[in-house]
């Protein structure tokens, strides 16, 4: 039989642990160094849990590609691999686009509530890819900065979903 790998406890370090907490998945040994660690959590400016590596998560449930695919979808938009959702995730040019605006982030999420054809819509609007409104309809009308910073954000999130593969479609804006 394969021996028990000894783990210290990771408040205490001096004994074996024989609990996880349940929030953070910290290894402790004794009621003692679960309320030291419980205690420690609950100060200002302290990471509660460490972040989870995105692999480890099922999320998002890509499905698996058909052994047979089928002809008429050929040129229909694929849906994004588990690994271009975690490059997403993870880029740092898309974190700190959204983290320097604020008012993109809301854009993104005004956008993302709509449905069918209105999000189509709405989407080349502010990415300027539309004619613009009639004059005097508020509706839609997006200043030249917003559209370049969106664009900005798709571009961002194009390179991060093709990776090293050059060769894939990019981005046109038809200008």
């Amino acid at each position: 039989m394969p021996q028990k790998r000894c783990i210290p406890c990771q408040v205490c370090n001096l004994t074996e642990s024989k609990y996880t907490c349940a929030r953070c998945t910290l290894r402790y040994c004794s009621v003692p160094c679960f309320k030291s660690h419980k205690g420690s959590a609950a100060l200002p400016g302290t990471l509660v849990s460490p972040l989870k590596p995105l692999s480890s998560l099922k999320w998002p449930y890509v499905p698996e590609a058909s052994e047979f695919p089928d002809p008429l979808q050929r040129d229909d938009p694929k849906p994004l691999s588990l690994q271009q959702y975690e490059a997403v995730a993870m880029s740092k040019n898309i974190r700190s686009l959204l983290a320097a605006h604020p008012e993109l982030r809301e854009k993104i999420r005004e956008i993302d509530k709509m449905r069918g054809t209105a999000r189509e819509e709405a989407l080349q609007r502010a990415l300027g890819l539309t004619r613009p409104e009639l004059p005097g309809s508020s509706h839609g009308q997006e200043t030249s900065k917003d559209i370049l910073r969106l664009r900005e954000f798709a571009e961002a999130v194009e390179s991060a979903i093709r990776g090293e593969n050059d060769k894939q479609l990019r981005l046109e804006w038809g200008e």
